[in-house]
């Protein structure tokens, strides 16, 4: 799913784009850093100054770098990047996403994900049902199989915000996925939590919200965002 909104690699430029982004996110490349000059780029990934210029721009976009005349292109602080950006979360290793990072990503879902659960067993729209289930299911064939699992635990609650009903929700999960894709690959890597006892969670939330039942489809959630935070912890700090 985040393949899809990843920049395009085909073309030159975005193949160095890909390249460069990764060195930097990974801290190969510093922060504060001046990169190569255009012609040197140029040289070492083969292809044109054009085809580097264009690269740099999509990196800049990014909140990567920042170009001047005669002083070059700086690598800037990471305070300055677009963490929401799927291709700058695509570039993090799970295991190097900031502590602080992942705390506030559970904070928002905390505040979002256990009211998605209530407007979608209040609303229970038969063929976003449907969805949630599939997930599930493809959730239960792919119990060991580890990237398998984390692709289709996202779907499973992209389809709960699809079911709440609410067109800002439903938007806010755009936004979200990227950052979900990243947690999940972490807590399902780590393996602390049984695959069953995953599914469990997750059958429990979904039969509350087929039942039309908004208050244990909320708790529902909220327990499974309680082992999300458990697994995330023993991942990063344990």
């Amino acid at each position: 799913m985040l393949d899809k909104r990843l920049y395009p690699s085909g073309a030159l430029h975005g193949q160095v784009a890909h390249d460069i982004g990764r060195r930097i996110v990974s801290g190969s490349i510093a922060e504060g850093e001046t990169l190569p000059r255009e012609a040197e780029l140029s040289q070492q990934f083969s292809v044109s100054r054009q085809a580097v210029r264009e690269a740099l721009k999509v990196l800049a976009a990014k909140g990567l770098v920042k170009s001047r005349r005669r002083a070059g292109t700086q690598v800037l602080p990471r305070s300055s990047w677009n963490l929401l950006d799927p291709d700058i979360l695509a570039w993090h290793a799970s295991d190097t996403l900031p502590p602080g990072f992942l705390d506030d990503l559970v904070e928002i879902r905390r505040l979002i994900e256990p009211a998605a659960a209530a407007y979608a067993a209040s609303r229970g729209e038969p063929l976003k049902l449907a969805h949630i289930a599939d997930a599930l299911d493809s959730m239960r064939a792919a119990a060991n199989d580890v990237e398998r699992l984390y692709a289709a635990d996202v779907a499973f609650h992209l389809a709960v915000f699809a079911a709440s009903g609410n067109t800002l929700i439903d938007y806010l999960s755009t936004i979200l996925a990227p950052l979900l894709e990243a947690s999940f690959r972490l807590q399902h890597g780590a393996g602390h939590v049984p695959p069953e006892l995953v599914l469990s969670m997750h059958q429990s939330v979904y039969d509350a919200i087929k039942g039309g039942d908004s208050v244990t489809a909320r708790t529902a959630m909220e327990s499974l965002l309680d082992s999300a935070v458990d697994q995330i912890v023993q991942a990063t700090r344990g």
